[in-house]
């Protein structure tokens, strides 16, 4: 009885609910309107990897390319696309994904060259994404896939000669099918016999692999000057919000984010502070104290790959001068 009972009562449950359902589908909120055609391609800009469908009107050469890359994208990326400092290289790695430590790039990771031209419209420069023309867009492709000898030297792309080009790494790529999925790593068995027994031993890791920068890296960027612990934090747990004073902060963000965000930018291949956001006076670090503290504390987005090194002290003393209010005293 009991048992019915309780049966009954979930049927009835799920019958309100459902019924609650159908109302919500077609009740109306007042507020809103439909996108038009116009608002609905302003996001519909994704490109077809495999037919390049999706590809916009437009051309650039690799000479074009060149320019415009060694301005927006060179600070990042390297002249020739090798890296500069922890961000990614663009080209080179051929012959490397076997190895114990590949390199993968455009060349020789990338599988799909209508792709290529998605992400950079989409993301890239970094500081200012989607600002570039789709004849800047095809440029950037054309020098990028000329860097790791892809196209010639004297190429020009659209988006029927772009969809045309097969990556070196295409094939490397197993396609899935909905009746059968031929990628071999879904069909292991996991086989739980002769494992490692004994305790974990840590062999590496990224601070000795120099992939993150130990704690003792300040002062100037890239340089190895152990921390100077002021007297309000020589002591574990004595860093109180009160004691943190605005000459500390002023030194961190001068050293860690004024290259790029000042007036005059020093960091090669910013014309302009990123978004606006300038940090080379007193007034404009207090100003954009919120800022700070989103990118630099709270995320830890910036500065843009850590690339002027700022640790993890220096973000916690910023953070305790913002807490308390990030008055310039």
């Amino acid at each position: 009885m009991y048992k019915s009972i309780s049966a009954l009562a979930l049927t009835l449950a799920a019958a309100l609910v459902a019924g609650g359902a159908v109302a919500d589908a077609g009740q109306r909120y007042g507020f809103g309107q439909p996108a038009t055609p116009a608002e609905v391609r302003g996001w519909n800009i994704d490109v077809n990897g495999l037919t390049g469908a999706g590809l916009p009107p437009g051309q650039g050469s690799v000479a074009e390319g060149q320019k415009i890359f060694e301005t927006k994208c060179s600070a990042c990326h390297g002249d020739f696309g090798e890296g500069a400092g922890r961000y990614p290289a663009l080209a080179g790695g051929q012959g490397t994904l076997t190895a114990s430590r590949p390199l993968k790039t455009v060349g020789s990771y990338w599988p799909y060259a209508p792709t290529l031209f998605d992400y950079v419209r989409r993301a890239m420069p970094f500081p200012a994404p989607q600002s570039l023309t789709n004849d800047q867009v095809y440029a950037v492709v054309a020098y990028v896939l000329s860097l790791n000898n892809i196209v010639p030297g004297n190429a020009s792309l659209d988006a029927r000669s772009l969809a045309a080009v097969k990556m070196p790494n295409r094939d490397n790529f197993l396609a899935s099918t909905w009746g059968h999925d031929t990628r071999p790593d879904l069909h292991t068995v996991a086989c739980m016999k002769h494992c490692t027994s004994g305790p974990v031993e840590v062999i590496s890791d990224l601070v000795s692999l120099h992939v993150t920068p130990p704690e003792t890296e300040v002062g100037d960027a890239g340089s190895m000057v152990e921390l100077q612990a002021t007297p309000e934090h020589a002591k574990a747990g004595s860093a109180a919000a009160t004691t943190v004073s605005f000459s500390q902060v002023q030194r961190i963000i001068l050293q860690r984010c004024a290259a790029c965000h000042a007036q005059k930018p020093t960091q090669p291949g910013f014309a302009s502070a990123p978004m606006g956001v300038m940090l080379d006076t007193p007034a404009r670090i207090a100003a954009a104290a919120r800022q700070i503290d989103q990118q630099a504390v709270q995320s830890q987005a910036m500065p843009l790959g850590n690339i002027t090194h700022m640790t993890s002290q220096e973000r916690k003393i910023v953070g305790e001068w913002i807490a308390a209010g990030a008055k310039m005293k």
